[in-house]
């Protein structure tokens, strides 16, 4: 039977081999260790394939509905890619019907942190009320700095207690996700191949 197989997906923009690395190295490395102390044994899924077009939307539609939350690295770039709108998408399509963000049931399945200015974020993004993480998103900062330290100290403190209360919250396993996630991201992916084949013109317009 089909069930969960990652507790948290973690959807960030994969644009840049810097801010991957600042992603897997600075951000999740910390969170996974600090969850660990609390939590046991926490699976933590985080695709590292540059954004270039490659076939790989089964595999992260697979994970994406196989996981019971999702921690979203928010920027503006964030928005300027297909593949993370899809994933927020999916996961804020989970938390409709299941019920989630409302006044008898505040909590959400999304665990958003903000890595850059929010003001121009979607409406229903900024009402998910992120941690900024502002302060530290620097793809060149060493994981073995003070400024590391300090943001250990901040996904202690803020970061993991909302992550352990969205885990409590999650709804059963539904396999219908996995069908719509395919399907979503399949038909992504052809509409990008197609438009890579689509050579424009060079006829001068008159």
């Amino acid at each position: 039977m089909i069930d969960y197989e990652n507790d948290i997906f973690v959807s960030y923009r994969r644009s840049d081999i810097d801010w991957v690395r600042w992603t897997r190295e600075n951000f999740v490395r910390a969170l996974t260790a600090l969850l660990r102390v609390r939590l046991g044994n926490v699976k933590v899924f985080i695709d590292e394939t540059i954004e270039d077009g490659a076939s790989w939307p089964n595999h992260l539609a697979m994970s994406l509905s196989r996981s019971r939350i999702m921690v979203a690295v928010l920027s503006r770039d964030y928005f300027q890619s297909d593949w993370c709108r899809l994933e927020l998408a999916l996961m804020n399509h989970r938390e409709k019907e299941g019920n989630f963000r409302n006044a008898s049931n505040p909590w959400g399945l999304i665990i958003p942190v903000v890595i850059d200015d929010g003001n121009c974020f979607p409406p229903e993004v900024q009402a998910m009320q992120g941690e900024s993480l502002y302060a530290f998103a620097n793809p060149f900062m060493r994981p073995d700095s003070p400024r590391q330290e300090e943001l250990a100290d901040v996904l202690r403190n803020k970061l993991c207690a909302s992550i352990e209360k969205a885990l409590t919250s999650v709804p059963p396993f539904d396999s219908a996700w996995e069908q719509i996630a395919h399907e979503q991201f399949e038909g992504l992916f052809r509409i990008q191949i197609q438009s890579q084949k689509t050579v424009p013109s060079l006829v001068l317009p008159i």
